[in-house]
């Protein structure tokens, strides 16, 4: 690890007076106060904006962000931005950045150990952002005299920013796991099926499948997790649509369980951008490049209520997006299957007084039902739906 000052002035803010407590009640800031703490921010960002990707895994370029080097940041070899408070061990009352804050003493290439704390933050563009504001509330808690009372007070802010972050993270690798199989299914489709198969794709808004073929119903639920285990969102996640006099419901269920690992590229390997660039080459080669905008617009639509989304013509080329996944299971399970024994629209309603699209629960899904359930593999379960 390598370390940098700033080669401007200290972009430090006066920390607060005299505190009678451990939980001083905030002020309101005077007009110029404000002005004075966006200056502050928009020197953070800028030093921020300009931190490199790190060279190496294990190697990182820290960048101070003060003279007295009170707060630092970095960045790993993924883009994501890393938050250095150096000084003891903090203990954070939350668990959301109790999860995400750890201890360590920092190997420098000259100089003693760097004993600090590390928060890390996305590669998503905006949390340069929030990184900026994350570090300018530490800054003006005076985290150059005490860090663990300026810790304390900006605690909230930082819980925020992570949770946030688990969202953006999830919607990601949920993207990740609906292409894969949109991948699979426009190839495995006959040249005329592949427009029709293409809008069989719902999961990029609020629907009650991810992919609903004729009638055959498909939820999709990815994980890193070495096993398929996944929190669903009601019983109607594991149920088939039943028969209404609005119209028929769905004849199966599959529900597609996906693991997947970040990995060096290779063969065997993918990316977001790398699957969307396979589903717009099969829609040119059948003639439906017509489409290919309504797809790019969907993709662009993914997550958006969690602030997540993906440009394809301005961020296949940012990270996180070129993170290569390795596939470490792909099963589709019919959920008819009597042996999979999970909640049932049928067991919930029994209980009058409980709203069954209220429930949360996590599934346990062993790796084999039977001899025939579940369905390996992308391309498999792609004919098993298209059949």
């Amino acid at each position: 690890m390598s370390s940098r000052t700033p080669a401007s002035r200290s972009v430090s803010v006066c920390p607060p007076g005299a505190q009678s407590s451990s939980q001083p009640p905030r002020r309101a800031h005077s007009p110029s106060e404000r002005r004075i703490l966006m200056d502050t921010y928009e020197s953070v960002l800028d030093q921020i904006l300009s931190v490199p990707d790190a060279p190496s895994g294990l190697a990182r370029d820290i960048h101070w962000l003060n003279e007295s080097q009170a707060l630092a940041v970095a960045r790993d070899q993924a883009g994501r931005l890393e938050v250095f408070l150096p000084g003891e061990r903090l203990e954070p009352r939350t668990a959301t950045v109790r999860e995400a804050l750890q201890h360590h003493d920092w190997h420098r290439d000259s100089g003693p150990l760097l004993s600090a704390n590390r928060i890390l933050l996305p590669a998503l563009g905006h949390f340069d952002q929030v990184g900026s504001f994350i570090c300018t509330e530490l800054l003006r808690n005076g985290a150059e005299d005490d860090m663990v009372q300026a810790f304390s007070l900006t605690e909230p802010i930082i819980e925020l920013a992570i949770r946030r972050l688990q969202i953006s993270e999830g919607a990601m690798l949920g993207l990740a796991g609906e292409l894969l199989i949109l991948n699979s299914l426009v190839h495995e489709a006959d040249d005329p099926q592949v427009g029709t198969v293409l809008q069989s794709w719902a999961g990029w808004h609020r629907s009650q499948r991810d992919f609903a073929w004729n009638r055959v119903g498909v939820e999709v639920k990815t994980t890193k997790r070495v096993s398929s285990s996944h929190m669903v969102q009601g019983v109607h996640q594991v149920d088939a649509i039943a028969d209404t006099d609005d119209g028929p419901g769905e004849g199966r269920l599959l529900l597609v369980s996906i693991g997947l690992a970040n990995a060096a590229a290779s063969s065997n390997t993918f990316s977001i951008p790398m699957l969307v660039d396979r589903i717009l080459d099969r829609l040119s080669s059948t003639g439906n490049t017509a489409l290919a905008d309504s797809l790019l617009q969907h993709l662009a639509a993914y997550g958006s209520e969690s602030g997540f989304g993906y440009d394809h013509q301005t961020m296949s080329r940012d990270a996180p997006f070129t993170d290569s996944y390795a596939t470490t299971f792909c099963r589709g399970y019919d959920m008819s299957d009597p042996a999979i024994e999970v909640l049932r629209h049928d067991t919930v309603a029994a209980h009058h007084h409980v709203d069954a699209q209220s429930l949360r629960f996590t599934i346990n899904l062993p790796a084999i039902i039977s001899g025939q359930n579940p369905v390996n593999g992308a391309n498999q379960i792609a004919r098993n739906i298209l059949d």
